[in-house]
């Protein structure tokens, strides 16, 4: 090799002592090494982001599923205590949606809907009939009858009731 080559590619003066060269050559090598475990510790970083990231996005799924559920199951019950209607669930749904904690506590606090029979008894009647109790009178007097026929001959001979 040629030292005047070696002296010039790593900077040193050209009355650069061998020591010196000895040192300089040393000093790359272990930058070289350095730098080679700074990049090992990025890449260990990186993928470590990366795994974050992925579990930051499954639990944003998992959070937004059970939060859909809650809500059915929210919107379901308010349904079926008569504090809101089935037309008027989609709109609940997308308030849930928006801010599900204001939209909760708001259909907590709905209060039942006044409904009025659309069935109005005619005069001389009766104001209800008990369609179940017809049925049950029905499959008494036959007991081949299935309670679904019975039912449904309750419901002819009543048609009045819905």
């Amino acid at each position: 090799m040629n030292r005047e080559e070696i002296v010039e590619i790593l900077g040193l003066g050209e009355d650069a002592t061998d020591e010196q060269i000895m040192t300089a050559i040393k000093a790359g090598a272990q930058a070289v090494e350095e730098l080679a475990a700074e990049r090992t510790k990025a890449e260990a970083a990186e993928a470590e982001k990366g795994q974050a990231e992925s579990e930051r996005d499954e639990a944003k799924a998992e959070l937004a599923n059970e939060r859909a559920a809650r809500s059915a199951l929210l919107l379901d019950q308010a349904i079926a205590e008569g504090r809101i209607s089935v037309a008027g669930r989609a709109a609940w749904e997308k308030r849930l949606r928006d801010d599900f904690a204001a939209g909760s506590v708001a259909l907590a606090n709905e209060k039942p809907l006044k409904t009025e029979s659309a069935v109005r008894a005619a005069p001389g009647r009766r104001a209800s009939v008990d369609l179940v109790a017809l049925a049950n009178e029905k499959m008494r007097k036959n007991p081949s009858m299935t309670y679904s026929a019975a039912f449904a001959a309750a419901m002819k001979e009543h048609p009045e009731v819905k």
